[in-house]
């Protein structure tokens, strides 16, 4: 018995650290969740504690998942507790709906309080002997042998016997999961050319609408007996391509299910560049300016091909990527030069490393790919444009990353001098090769948090996309703890679209981080390996769907069909370094998701929208003196999603 026990531990045990470690979550970040201290989850993954029921069904609803999956599906599985309550499995089935029965086996007095589930989990307990006090904490209902209640079980609820020993058999419903996005009209295959006029005007209709507010439309195709899908999915594709493009309306083919096509409002990315970029000299500088400029130009008004060789001519990392940049805005995806080629930095492998960007985010793969993110360059640019033109000015960099941001920095003012800090050990090994030659930069493994201020402080402070790696408020009083009362701290960083509660934060996530993934959307060529062509082809049949659920306030359904997708495709066999330079753009998608799920679970991505972060300036010692959202992901307005430069003056 005493061996089966530990057995069973080990198993248990074994099904949490796998599954918690295929969601990227730390051992703090799960016990945050959980509400089950760090200490008991490495103890039960390392199957060195025998698990408690409240304990596991904490952990189950943390990670997203039912009570059998992290006990094991066979049946007769049994969990038992010090003070002899039990919970043993009878019975699952996982279609349509995942259906759980346990039976419930209480000791008389005792009692059990239980978190929400996911939303729509109903529950059905049957007493067998006994009494007990069950359903929601705020109306229980009081239950005798052979009487039964049901509830919605995704709100706080109670189990607690009467005076005897208490017997239930509890069946857990699960909500059966909704992978696609709802149709506004189910229309029949078109079959004339007729019929296929009749759908374009449907479509003009559905763009007129989206683009002047209703936001989403989608149309599913019921396909004739003897039309194979995958034929369809191809018609629907031409036919899609051939209409009129929109500047404010994109459509997507939906290829799961029925042939759709799905049309959301899509906000215009970019507008000019502010007038401060003006101020930067140099030949570089006036190449760059122009390269931006174009970024915004209407189809046609470039001359690609001149910069194509730009792309592959130029030294400088900042020119390439604008070039590239350009190229792909204008249907012609590129790769900056030297773009894509993984360098492994071995990190620490302390205990201090669990909570620092490296534990939720590949940082080598970061330092490779991130250059194709939209605008990376661009914001830059423009936050050059804000530096003082102090000759030889020494600024603080703060949360360097790998480096790319102060690379491009120091090649638009080569006067420049920097204090780059940042705590991760794999940032600092990448910092110390790139910088290794140039004695302008001075680099320190440290928060700056934890460092000791200076005297008589900087003039200027740079961040960039450092912000929401940290406590927000935190950061910006360590820096400004660091500056003169005159300095100017620079940051550029991603926010969201304002919430005031954990459901539109994780809805506001999905439209942020989604777009800049579909808005990089690429076909990775036949020549490349075969496990990146499938990533490439999964992410862009899955990801709209997912959008268009977050859109239709369906957000944790999105959640969960993202999370399933990342779980497949991280499965699938792939090269290390990219196959062919295309497949750079799906493993920055990769880079993206890992974000978004570290956003979800608020570890180390802790995003939050303009308007908050300008109130936490002002109340760390700032004034706004100026604010420009670079590219738009998400809402129409300035304090709206997307990546954002702020100048701020410290008083």
């Amino acid at each position: 018995m005493v061996e089966a026990n530990r057995n069973r531990a080990r198993c248990i045990g074994q099904n949490v650290a796998a599954i918690r470690q295929r969601r990227g979550l730390t051992l703090e970040g799960l016990a945050e969740l959980s509400s089950v201290s760090r200490a008991s989850i490495s103890a039960l993954e390392n199957g060195a504690d025998n698990p408690r029921v409240q304990t596991l069904w904490n952990l189950a609803d943390a990670l997203g998942v039912d009570f059998g999956t992290l006990i094991g599906d066979s049946r007769d599985e049994c969990v038992l507790d010090e003070d002899g309550a039990s919970v043993r499995l009878i019975d699952r089935q996982t279609s349509p709906k995942i259906v759980e029965a346990y039976l419930l086996e209480f000791p008389a007095g005792a009692t059990r309080n239980a978190r929400p589930h996911v939303a729509g989990v109903q529950e059905h307990v049957v007493v067998l002997s006994g009494e007990l006090l069950t359903g929601p904490t705020e109306g229980p209902s009081l239950l005798a042998s052979g009487q039964s209640v049901s509830f919605t079980a995704d709100v706080p609820h109670i189990y607690s016997a009467g005076r005897m020993r208490t017997r239930a058999i509890v069946t857990v419903v699960y909500p059966r999961l909704d992978h696609g996005a709802r149709s506004d009209q189910e229309l029949n295959w078109p079959r004339t050319q007729a019929d296929w006029g009749e759908v374009y005007s449907l479509m003009d209709r559905a763009a007129i609408e989206v683009q002047n507010g209703v936001g989403i439309d989608t149309k599913r195709f019921h396909l004739p007996a003897q039309m194979p899908h995958d034929k369809g999915v191809s018609e629907l594709r031409s036919k899609v391509a051939n209409l009129p493009p929109s500047p404010t309306v994109r459509r997507f083919v939906l290829t799961e299910g029925n042939p759709g096509v799905l049309s959301l409002y899509r906000a215009p990315q970019m507008t000019r560049l502010p007038a401060a970029v003006g101020s930067l000299q140099g030949t570089l500088a006036d190449r760059c300016r122009k390269l931006a400029g174009l970024a915004t130009a209407r189809s046609g008004a470039c001359d690609l091909e001149r910069i194509q060789h730009v792309v592959l001519e130029t030294s400088s990392l900042m020119e390439s990527a604008l070039a590239a940049e350009v190229l792909t805005r204008h249907g012609r995806p590129t790769v900056p030069l030297g773009v894509g080629t993984m360098e492994q930095c071995p990190g620490s492998d302390g205990v201090g490393a669990q909570r620092l960007f490296e534990a939720r985010i590949d940082v080598d793969a970061y330092e490779a790919f991130e250059l194709v993110h939209p605008a990376y360059a661009r914001q830059m640019l423009t936050l050059a444009g804000h530096l003082p033109g102090t000759e030889g000015l020494r600024i603080l960099e703060v949360g360097t990353g790998p480096g790319l941001p102060l690379a491009m920095l120091r090649e638009l003012r080569p006067d420049l001098q920097a204090l780059a800090v940042d705590p991760s050990e794999v940032a600092f090994r990448h910092l110390t090769r790139r910088f290794a030659r140039d004695p302008a930069v001075e680099i320190r493994k440290t928060s700056i948090t934890e460092m000791d201020p200076v005297d008589p402080g900087f003039e200027v402070a740079v961040s960039v996309g450092a912000s929401h790696h940290m406590d927000t408020s935190a950061f910006l009083a360590a820096i400004r703890d660091h500056m003169r009362d005159d300095g100017r701290l620079l940051v550029a960083d991603e926010m969201i679209c304002a919430f005031s509660d954990r459901e539109q934060r994780q809805a506001a996530l999905i439209r942020h981080h989604l777009w800049y993934i579909l808005d990089t959307l690429v076909e990775v060529p036949k020549e490349a390996h075969k496990g990146d062509i499938q990533i490439a082809e999964r992410l862009a049949q899955a990801l709209p769907e997912a959008l268009g659920m977050a859109y239709s306030q369906r957000g944790d359904a999105a959640m969960r069909r993202i999370r399933d997708l990342y779980e497949e495709v991280m499965e699938i066999d792939r090269p290390r370094q990219p196959s062919h330079p295309l497949a750079v753009f799906s493993r920055f998608h990769l880079l993206e998701l890992q974000a978004l799920f570290a956003g979800f679970d608020y570890e180390v991505e802790q995003k939050t929208h303009a308007a908050r972060f300008k109130a936490l300036a002002r109340a760390n010692g700032f004034e706004i003196s100026y604010h420009h959202r670079i590219y738009a992901t998400d809402g129409d307005g300035l304090e709206d999603a997307g990546t954002h430069l702020l100048v701020l003056e410290a008083v």
